[in-house]
């Protein structure tokens, strides 16, 4: 596949089924990989199973600070960040027209606005 030896990558929602796929497959070809999620007894059981070269980021994507902070935290503790896999998300199941307006903007706050500042935090141009 890849030779990722020694690079560090960050996973968003490495909690569930995608990204804990994503994060099990770089850390198979050798990346350093930052499990990010909300749902930290799940993190800490895929860290437990992957073993080494794993560092647990737990933030909630709809606090704006708690982005710039796991941001900063994965850049801090991964020694720079050089593959970002943006794969949280969330969904409101039901039809868009009977979606609230609360509902629609948390699912932009995750699945868009959140994307937008963190690789924002992790970009240096």
């Amino acid at each position: 596949m890849f030779e990722l030896t020694g690079r560090k990558a960050l996973v968003t929602g490495a909690s569930g089924g995608i990204g804990e796929a994503i994060a099990r497959v770089l850390h198979s070809q050798g990346a350093i990989v930052g499990l990010h999620g909300t749902r930290v007894e799940k993190l800490e059981a895929l860290a437990g199973e992957l073993g080494d070269r794993v560092k647990l980021f737990p933030a909630d994507l709809t606090d704006r600070d708690a982005v710039k902070a796991l941001g900063q935290k994965a850049e801090a503790d991964l020694e720079g960040v050089d593959i970002l896999v943006n794969n949280a998300g969330i969904t409101k199941d039901g039809l868009f027209v009977r979606m609230s307006d609360a509902d629609w903007d948390s699912v932009i706050e995750v699945n868009l606005t959140a994307v937008f500042r963190l690789t924002r935090e992790l970009t240096h141009p």
